[in-house]
């Protein structure tokens, strides 16, 4: 029998590592996330979700960070955290309520 090389060893370990981090992922990705507030309909929520989106999206221009999907991201959480929605994973919802 053979022994390995190092040049074998580094090639699976690195696909160790690339089948761990694949598995690690992929367990993220089973959840999905929604925005949720109680009594609010579709079309307040609509209304909300693109007043919430405009507002991101210019204080990323205002902070120069045009386009820059963290900072507008934190911002869209921010404002429509305001507004008193919360995101939720699709599966914590209480029953029968609206999912937006």
């Amino acid at each position: 029998m053979k022994l390995p090389t190092s040049d074998s060893r580094y090639r699976i370990l690195l696909l160790l590592f690339a089948l761990a981090t694949a598995l690690s992922l992929s367990g993220c990705a089973g959840s999905s996330y929604v925005w949720y507030q109680a009594g609010k309909d579709r079309t307040t929520f609509t209304k909300d979700k693109l007043e919430c989106e405009e507002e991101s999206a210019l204080y990323a221009k205002h902070l120069d960070k045009r386009g820059n999907e963290g900072v507008i991201s934190a911002r869209m959480k921010e404002c429509m955290g305001l507004r008193g929605y919360a995101q939720v994973r699709e599966e914590d919802l209480p029953p029968g309520a609206d999912k937006f």
